[in-house]
Protein backbone atom coordinates (compact mmCIF):
# COMPACT_ATOMS: atom_id res chain seq x y z
CA UNK A 1 0.00 0.00 0.00
CA UNK A 2 1.10 3.42 -0.81
CA UNK A 3 0.47 6.58 2.01
CA UNK A 4 0.68 10.09 1.76
CA UNK A 5 1.53 11.52 5.17
CA UNK A 6 0.56 15.49 4.99
CA UNK A 7 2.20 17.11 7.24
CA UNK A 8 1.75 20.46 6.77
CA UNK A 9 -1.50 22.22 4.87
CA UNK A 10 0.34 24.95 4.38
CA UNK A 11 2.67 26.49 1.73
CA UNK A 12 5.80 28.94 1.37
CA UNK A 13 4.46 29.81 -1.93
CA UNK A 14 1.64 31.13 -4.16
CA UNK A 15 1.54 29.84 -7.43
CA UNK A 16 -0.75 31.45 -9.69
CA UNK A 17 -2.31 27.55 -10.58
CA UNK A 18 -3.10 27.70 -6.77
CA UNK A 19 -4.06 31.56 -6.07
CA UNK A 20 -7.29 31.05 -8.25
CA UNK A 21 -10.46 32.67 -8.08
CA UNK A 22 -12.03 29.61 -9.89
CA UNK A 23 -12.15 27.61 -6.95
CA UNK A 24 -15.66 28.99 -5.13
CA UNK A 25 -17.31 30.21 -2.87
CA UNK A 26 -16.94 28.52 0.76
CA UNK A 27 -18.27 25.13 1.25
CA UNK A 28 -18.75 23.77 4.67
CA UNK A 29 -20.72 20.64 3.86
CA UNK A 30 -17.58 19.75 1.63
CA UNK A 31 -14.70 21.11 3.20
CA UNK A 32 -13.06 20.57 6.73
CA UNK A 33 -11.38 24.51 7.36
CA UNK A 34 -10.55 23.34 10.88
CA UNK A 35 -8.22 20.49 9.79
CA UNK A 36 -4.90 21.64 11.65
CA UNK A 37 -1.98 23.04 9.42
CA UNK A 38 0.44 20.72 10.88
CA UNK A 39 0.30 16.49 12.00
CA UNK A 40 -2.27 16.80 15.75
CA UNK A 41 -2.60 13.14 15.64
CA UNK A 42 0.07 10.80 17.98
CA UNK A 43 2.91 9.94 15.30
CA UNK A 44 3.64 5.94 17.55
CA UNK A 45 -0.04 5.50 15.54
CA UNK A 46 1.92 5.35 12.20
CA UNK A 47 4.41 2.52 13.72
CA UNK A 48 1.36 0.02 13.65
CA UNK A 49 -0.78 1.73 10.77
CA UNK A 50 2.39 1.73 7.69
CA UNK A 51 3.28 -1.33 7.20
CA UNK A 52 6.97 -2.94 6.56
CA UNK A 53 6.27 -3.86 3.09
CA UNK A 54 4.29 -0.28 2.64
CA UNK A 55 5.44 3.19 0.54
CA UNK A 56 4.88 6.22 2.30
CA UNK A 57 5.51 9.86 0.73
CA UNK A 58 5.15 12.92 2.71
CA UNK A 59 2.47 15.77 0.74
CA UNK A 60 1.28 19.08 1.49
CA UNK A 61 0.71 22.21 1.18
CA UNK A 62 4.39 21.93 1.17
CA UNK A 63 5.82 19.27 3.50
CA UNK A 64 8.85 20.60 4.30
CA UNK A 65 7.41 22.96 6.50
CA UNK A 66 6.54 20.03 8.84
CA UNK A 67 10.18 18.98 8.59
CA UNK A 68 10.04 18.09 12.56
CA UNK A 69 7.39 15.34 11.62
CA UNK A 70 9.12 14.45 8.78
CA UNK A 71 12.41 13.52 10.87
CA UNK A 72 10.42 11.76 13.81
CA UNK A 73 8.92 9.69 11.52
CA UNK A 74 11.82 8.74 9.16
CA UNK A 75 13.19 7.33 12.29
CA UNK A 76 10.79 5.31 13.64
CA UNK A 77 8.45 3.88 11.01
CA UNK A 78 9.54 0.98 8.76
CA UNK A 79 8.33 0.99 5.58
CA UNK A 80 9.80 -0.32 1.51
CA UNK A 81 10.86 3.33 1.25
CA UNK A 82 10.33 7.30 2.03
CA UNK A 83 9.09 9.83 -0.65
CA UNK A 84 8.18 13.23 -0.85
CA UNK A 85 6.65 15.49 -3.31
CA UNK A 86 8.21 19.19 -2.46
CA UNK A 87 8.52 22.65 -4.14
CA UNK A 88 12.07 22.12 -3.31
CA UNK A 89 12.42 25.53 -1.49
CA UNK A 90 13.77 24.09 1.72
CA UNK A 91 15.66 20.86 0.84
CA UNK A 92 18.95 22.24 1.80
CA UNK A 93 17.30 22.36 5.40
CA UNK A 94 16.53 19.14 5.93
CA UNK A 95 19.91 17.70 5.98
CA UNK A 96 21.55 14.83 4.25
CA UNK A 97 20.96 12.21 6.60
CA UNK A 98 17.21 11.95 5.64
CA UNK A 99 17.05 13.76 2.24
CA UNK A 100 19.44 10.31 1.60
CA UNK A 101 16.66 8.14 3.00
CA UNK A 102 14.67 9.39 0.27
CA UNK A 103 13.52 6.62 -2.77
CA UNK A 104 12.71 10.05 -4.75
CA UNK A 105 12.09 13.27 -4.44
CA UNK A 106 9.70 15.12 -6.54
CA UNK A 107 10.53 18.37 -7.01
CA UNK A 108 8.14 21.32 -8.54
CA UNK A 109 10.20 22.86 -11.25
CA UNK A 110 8.56 23.92 -14.49
CA UNK A 111 11.53 23.73 -17.07
CA UNK A 112 13.34 27.06 -17.54
CA UNK A 113 13.55 30.08 -15.40
CA UNK A 114 11.37 32.24 -16.92
CA UNK A 115 8.15 29.84 -16.76
CA UNK A 116 8.80 28.44 -13.81
CA UNK A 117 9.45 32.26 -11.96
CA UNK A 118 6.71 33.34 -14.05
CA UNK A 119 4.20 30.91 -12.13
CA UNK A 120 5.95 30.34 -8.90
CA UNK A 121 7.62 33.34 -8.40
CA UNK A 122 10.29 35.55 -8.89
CA UNK A 123 13.87 33.51 -7.22
CA UNK A 124 12.23 30.30 -6.96
CA UNK A 125 13.81 28.78 -10.35
CA UNK A 126 17.65 29.88 -8.90
CA UNK A 127 16.68 28.19 -5.33
CA UNK A 128 14.63 25.09 -6.54
CA UNK A 129 18.36 24.61 -9.05
CA UNK A 130 20.45 25.31 -6.16
CA UNK A 131 19.13 22.69 -3.66
CA UNK A 132 18.97 20.02 -6.50
CA UNK A 133 22.45 20.36 -7.18
CA UNK A 134 22.98 20.20 -3.51
CA UNK A 135 21.78 17.18 -2.76
CA UNK A 136 23.22 15.44 -5.34
CA UNK A 137 26.82 16.42 -4.49
CA UNK A 138 25.53 15.93 -0.85
CA UNK A 139 24.48 11.79 -1.88
CA UNK A 140 21.28 11.39 -2.74
CA UNK A 141 21.29 8.70 -5.49
CA UNK A 142 17.42 8.25 -5.42
CA UNK A 143 15.17 9.08 -8.03
CA UNK A 144 14.60 12.61 -8.78
CA UNK A 145 11.47 13.24 -10.47
CA UNK A 146 10.52 17.20 -12.14
CA UNK A 147 7.11 17.55 -11.37
CA UNK A 148 6.05 20.43 -13.76
CA UNK A 149 2.53 22.09 -14.41
CA UNK A 150 1.85 22.90 -18.26
CA UNK A 151 0.04 26.09 -19.20
CA UNK A 152 -1.48 28.30 -21.83
CA UNK A 153 2.40 29.71 -21.51
CA UNK A 154 4.34 26.49 -21.53
CA UNK A 155 5.95 24.82 -24.51
CA UNK A 156 5.89 21.15 -23.11
CA UNK A 157 8.27 19.82 -25.47
CA UNK A 158 10.36 22.53 -25.33
CA UNK A 159 10.51 22.76 -21.22
CA UNK A 160 10.87 18.78 -20.69
CA UNK A 161 13.75 18.88 -23.11
CA UNK A 162 15.42 22.10 -21.35
CA UNK A 163 14.78 19.93 -17.98
CA UNK A 164 16.52 16.45 -19.59
CA UNK A 165 19.55 18.54 -20.52
CA UNK A 166 19.78 20.28 -17.08
CA UNK A 167 19.95 17.62 -14.48
CA UNK A 168 16.38 15.64 -14.27
CA UNK A 169 16.63 12.10 -15.72
CA UNK A 170 12.71 11.83 -15.03
CA UNK A 171 10.27 14.37 -15.89
CA UNK A 172 6.21 14.53 -15.43
CA UNK A 173 3.63 16.89 -16.29
CA UNK A 174 0.31 17.93 -15.38
CA UNK A 175 -2.55 20.35 -16.80
CA UNK A 176 -3.30 23.57 -15.55
CA UNK A 177 -7.12 23.40 -17.41
CA UNK A 178 -9.20 21.63 -14.44
CA UNK A 179 -11.27 24.68 -13.46
CA UNK A 180 -11.33 26.52 -17.01
CA UNK A 181 -13.89 26.84 -19.49
CA UNK A 182 -14.28 25.91 -23.01
CA UNK A 183 -13.07 29.39 -24.36
CA UNK A 184 -9.62 29.53 -21.53
CA UNK A 185 -9.19 25.79 -23.28
CA UNK A 186 -8.32 26.76 -26.60
CA UNK A 187 -4.74 26.40 -25.73
CA UNK A 188 -5.05 22.40 -25.27
CA UNK A 189 -4.91 22.74 -29.21
CA UNK A 190 -1.19 23.44 -29.36
CA UNK A 191 -0.26 21.11 -26.32
CA UNK A 192 -1.51 18.25 -28.19
CA UNK A 193 0.69 19.25 -31.00
CA UNK A 194 3.75 19.55 -28.77
CA UNK A 195 2.93 16.22 -26.73
CA UNK A 196 3.42 14.87 -30.50
CA UNK A 197 6.38 16.18 -31.04
CA UNK A 198 7.71 15.54 -27.56
CA UNK A 199 6.43 11.72 -28.30
CA UNK A 200 8.30 11.75 -31.79
CA UNK A 201 11.58 12.74 -29.94
CA UNK A 202 11.25 10.29 -27.28
CA UNK A 203 10.88 7.34 -30.04
CA UNK A 204 13.64 8.85 -31.91
CA UNK A 205 15.66 8.59 -28.79
CA UNK A 206 15.00 4.65 -28.63
CA UNK A 207 16.24 4.34 -31.86
CA UNK A 208 19.97 5.00 -30.12
CA UNK A 209 18.91 2.92 -27.30
CA UNK A 210 18.03 5.21 -24.93
CA UNK A 211 14.55 5.18 -23.25
CA UNK A 212 13.98 8.30 -21.75
CA UNK A 213 12.08 8.28 -18.55
CA UNK A 214 9.07 10.62 -19.24
CA UNK A 215 6.21 9.51 -16.85
CA UNK A 216 3.22 9.71 -18.55
CA UNK A 217 4.73 8.09 -21.97
CA UNK A 218 6.99 5.31 -20.18
CA UNK A 219 3.98 4.05 -17.45
CA UNK A 220 1.33 3.76 -20.38
CA UNK A 221 3.87 2.27 -23.23
CA UNK A 222 4.82 0.01 -20.45
CA UNK A 223 1.15 -0.91 -20.03
CA UNK A 224 0.53 -1.59 -24.01
CA UNK A 225 3.88 -3.47 -24.56
CA UNK A 226 2.63 -5.64 -21.80
CA UNK A 227 -1.17 -5.56 -22.72
CA UNK A 228 -2.19 -4.68 -19.20
CA UNK A 229 -5.32 -2.90 -17.96
CA UNK A 230 -5.37 -0.61 -15.67
CA UNK A 231 -7.38 1.17 -12.43
CA UNK A 232 -6.63 4.94 -11.22
CA UNK A 233 -2.80 5.09 -12.65
CA UNK A 234 -1.92 6.99 -9.62
CA UNK A 235 -3.65 4.51 -7.21
CA UNK A 236 -6.16 6.79 -5.40
CA UNK A 237 -8.53 5.16 -3.59
CA UNK A 238 -7.61 1.88 -4.37
CA UNK A 239 -3.79 1.18 -3.28
CA UNK A 240 -2.78 5.09 -2.62
CA UNK A 241 -4.30 6.60 0.50
CA UNK A 242 -3.80 9.95 1.86
CA UNK A 243 -3.53 10.35 6.49
CA UNK A 244 -4.26 14.02 6.66
CA UNK A 245 -3.38 16.17 9.55
CA UNK A 246 -5.93 14.94 12.06
CA UNK A 247 -5.67 11.55 11.30
CA UNK A 248 -8.62 11.27 8.77
CA UNK A 249 -8.24 9.44 5.83
CA UNK A 250 -8.71 10.39 2.53
CA UNK A 251 -8.90 8.58 -0.64
CA UNK A 252 -6.16 11.39 -2.69
CA UNK A 253 -4.01 13.97 -1.42
CA UNK A 254 -5.66 16.96 -3.27
CA UNK A 255 -8.88 15.88 -1.57
CA UNK A 256 -7.16 16.38 2.26
CA UNK A 257 -10.06 19.07 3.31
CA UNK A 258 -13.02 17.44 1.74
CA UNK A 259 -14.50 16.30 4.86
CA UNK A 260 -17.59 14.79 2.51
CA UNK A 261 -15.10 12.14 0.40
CA UNK A 262 -13.22 11.03 3.66
CA UNK A 263 -12.98 7.20 3.38
CA UNK A 264 -11.69 6.32 6.88
CA UNK A 265 -9.32 7.19 9.67
CA UNK A 266 -6.07 6.31 11.33
CA UNK A 267 -7.46 4.01 13.97
CA UNK A 268 -10.30 2.15 12.30
CA UNK A 269 -9.17 1.82 8.88
CA UNK A 270 -10.95 2.50 5.50
CA UNK A 271 -12.50 1.92 2.74
CA UNK A 272 -11.66 2.07 -1.19
CA UNK A 273 -13.41 4.44 -3.63
CA UNK A 274 -13.81 3.80 -7.08
CA UNK A 275 -14.28 6.26 -10.22
CA UNK A 276 -17.97 6.41 -11.48
CA UNK A 277 -19.69 5.81 -14.82
CA UNK A 278 -18.72 8.48 -16.19
CA UNK A 279 -15.36 6.84 -16.91
CA UNK A 280 -16.48 3.46 -17.19
CA UNK A 281 -18.48 3.82 -19.89
CA UNK A 282 -14.97 5.06 -21.81
CA UNK A 283 -13.73 2.78 -24.42
CA UNK A 284 -10.19 3.99 -23.32
CA UNK A 285 -10.49 3.09 -19.33
CA UNK A 286 -8.69 0.29 -19.24
CA UNK A 287 -5.21 2.38 -20.04
CA UNK A 288 -6.43 5.28 -19.00
CA UNK A 289 -7.99 4.18 -15.50
CA UNK A 290 -10.07 7.32 -15.29
CA UNK A 291 -7.32 9.88 -15.46
CA UNK A 292 -8.36 11.46 -11.68
CA UNK A 293 -10.38 10.59 -8.43
CA UNK A 294 -10.82 14.49 -7.66
CA UNK A 295 -12.05 15.34 -11.25
CA UNK A 296 -14.45 12.24 -11.96
CA UNK A 297 -16.00 12.95 -8.74
CA UNK A 298 -16.65 16.93 -8.87
CA UNK A 299 -16.19 17.96 -12.37
CA UNK A 300 -19.46 19.52 -13.15
CA UNK A 301 -19.14 20.92 -16.44
CA UNK A 302 -19.40 17.99 -18.88
CA UNK A 303 -18.19 19.90 -21.96
CA UNK A 304 -14.54 21.23 -20.56
CA UNK A 305 -14.37 17.74 -18.78
CA UNK A 306 -14.69 16.49 -22.33
CA UNK A 307 -12.06 18.46 -23.79
CA UNK A 308 -9.73 17.59 -21.50
CA UNK A 309 -10.45 13.93 -21.86
CA UNK A 310 -9.89 14.47 -25.59
CA UNK A 311 -6.23 14.96 -24.98
CA UNK A 312 -6.02 12.02 -23.31
CA UNK A 313 -7.77 10.12 -26.05
CA UNK A 314 -5.41 11.48 -28.99
CA UNK A 315 -2.42 11.18 -26.45
CA UNK A 316 -2.93 7.26 -25.91
CA UNK A 317 -3.98 6.89 -29.75
CA UNK A 318 -0.58 8.33 -30.66
CA UNK A 319 1.28 5.80 -27.84
CA UNK A 320 -0.84 2.90 -29.26
CA UNK A 321 0.47 3.59 -33.16
CA UNK A 322 4.04 4.37 -31.93
CA UNK A 323 4.27 0.89 -30.05
CA UNK A 324 4.72 -0.56 -33.28
CA UNK A 325 8.12 0.90 -33.31
CA UNK A 326 8.61 0.40 -29.65
CA UNK A 327 8.34 -3.65 -29.82
CA UNK A 328 10.24 -3.78 -33.06
CA UNK A 329 12.98 -1.84 -31.13
CA UNK A 330 12.59 -4.33 -28.32
CA UNK A 331 12.81 -7.58 -30.75
CA UNK A 332 16.09 -5.53 -32.58
CA UNK A 333 17.63 -6.29 -28.79
CA UNK A 334 18.12 -1.81 -29.07
CA UNK A 335 16.18 -1.30 -26.13
CA UNK A 336 15.24 -3.90 -23.46
CA UNK A 337 11.33 -4.09 -22.28
CA UNK A 338 12.83 -3.89 -18.77
CA UNK A 339 14.31 -0.45 -19.54
CA UNK A 340 10.14 0.09 -18.92
CA UNK A 341 9.91 -0.89 -15.57
CA UNK A 342 8.72 1.59 -12.78
CA UNK A 343 7.28 1.93 -9.25
CA UNK A 344 3.68 2.26 -9.38
CA UNK A 345 1.49 5.16 -7.44
CA UNK A 346 5.02 6.46 -7.06
CA UNK A 347 3.29 10.45 -6.87
CA UNK A 348 3.34 10.87 -11.07
CA UNK A 349 1.39 12.37 -13.17
CA UNK A 350 0.78 9.80 -15.94
CA UNK A 351 -2.86 10.77 -17.68
CA UNK A 352 -2.02 14.75 -17.85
Amino acid sequence: MFYHIITSIGCNLSCKYCDKEEFGEPDEETYDYKVPCKISYDLEKLKTFVKKEDYVTFYGGEPLLGMDDIRKIMDSVECQGFMIQTNGLLLHELGAEYVNKFKTILVSIDGDEQITDKYRGEGVHKKVMENVKLIKEQGFSGELIARMVITKDSDVYAQVKWLLENGFENVHWQLDAMFSDLEEMKWLEKYNSDVVKLMNFWIEEMKTGKVLRLYPFLVVMDSILRNERSLLRCGSGYSNFTVVTNGKISPCPIMTLMKKYYCGDIDNGYKKTFVNWRCLACLDYDLCGGRCLYSNILYSDLESYEKLCDTTRLYLKTLKKRSVVVKELIGKKVISLEAFMHLKYNGVEVIP
